[in-house]
């Protein structure tokens, strides 16, 4: 999920230049925030529910976001 998380703060921050919205650069914090306990982590908890260890291993190995934290 690391690489449509990036997508979309890339599209956001895309238009937000485009159209010179300060609005977009003051919400994006807490859209970011939203995303990452309102979905991210919901589906962290779905993933290691249905795969178990298999996913927590693989879990341990990839980043959350496409890098590491």
């Amino acid at each position: 999920h690391g690489d449509a998380f990036d997508l979309a703060i890339g599209i956001i921050l895309g238009v937000a230049f485009a159209f010179a919205s300060d609005w977009i650069f003051l919400l994006l914090p807490f859209g970011v925030f939203a995303i990452h306990f309102g979905v991210v982590r919901r589906e962290e908890r779905y993933l290691a529910a249905k795969f178990g260890e298999d996913y927590l291993r693989y879990r341990e190995t990839v980043p959350r976001y496409g890098w590491p934290v």
